[in-house]
């Protein structure tokens, strides 16, 4: 019999290998005031070059099985039917960060499944980290980082990081799973250095740094949940990499 490791492993190969492509940690003390910020401030993010690039990142989205099949009577509305998905660019489903043990953001719809498992695995298919991290099971935007007691991200080296949702008692094949890629850089020099916290998210979006630009903003939004500026901030630049679906999501970081 195969342990819940061990079936997760064989798992992550099999979409790996198939080339599947099923498609997700700033201070808050700087973070600005209504007061000293342009209601017409916008940022947008700019894709890196294709560099470095992995080979297979076709863009998508989650299996046909998107919930639980347990599910199907708790997601009949069609404010109730956005997929799970990670929160990637949906035309590269690639993504760059500057973190050794960066956090990855997914929306995660209603269901009755009690833990997702996250692993990472390099392009040579070598299983980096695996994990299984509890869920509250409410529709919304969650955070997962990876932890710190596992190996730092190389940089230069791309890793395909998945996300299982655990239906049962423990992993079953036919469970819903998405996936993207990460790839870790040094942040590039800037030509100056960002006075606040949104400004950083700015220079992270200039640089093409996806992961770290998506969870700072999160985290601002997150802080301020009834600032119409920075909810309009946070829907254009979800917009500009077509997550608009689920830019109105809570936020349950």
């Amino acid at each position: 019999m195969l342990n819940n490791q061990q079936l997760i492993g064989l798992i992550m190969i099999g979409l790996f290998l198939m080339g599947t492509q099923p498609t997700i940690a700033q201070s808050n003390a700087n973070i600005p005031t209504p007061t000293n910020r342009s209601k017409s401030q916008r940022i947008i993010f700019k894709p890196p070059s294709n560099q470095g690039k992995p080979k297979f990142t076709s863009s998508g989205g989650s299996r046909s099985n998107w919930q639980c099949p347990q599910d199907a009577t708790l997601n009949t509305t069609s404010a109730n039917k956005t997929p799970l998905m990670l929160l990637a660019p949906t035309d590269s489903n690639y993504g760059l960060t500057i973190a050794e043990h960066p956090t990855f953001l997914v929306y995660l719809p209603q269901t009755s499944a009690k833990q997702v498992v996250l692993s990472l695995m390099t392009e040579d298919n070598q299983l980096h980290s695996q994990s299984f991290i509890p869920i509250k099971g409410e529709p919304g935007i969650i955070s997962i980082k990876l932890a710190d007691s596992f190996p730092s991200l190389e940089v230069s080296k791309n890793y395909q990081w998945s996300l299982v949702l655990i239906c049962g008692e423990k992993p079953n094949p036919n469970d819903p799973v998405i996936t993207s890629w990460v790839r870790r850089v040094v942040l590039p020099q800037l030509q100056s250095q960002p006075r606040t916290t949104l400004e950083q998210a700015d220079a992270y979006s200039e640089q093409g740094i996806w992961y770290d630009a998506v969870i700072t903003l999160a985290q601002i939004r997150n802080a301020q949940p009834n600032d119409q500026v920075i909810a309009d901030i946070w829907t254009d630049f979800l917009k500009s990499v077509g997550l608009e679906a689920i830019a109105t999501q809570p936020l349950q970081l």
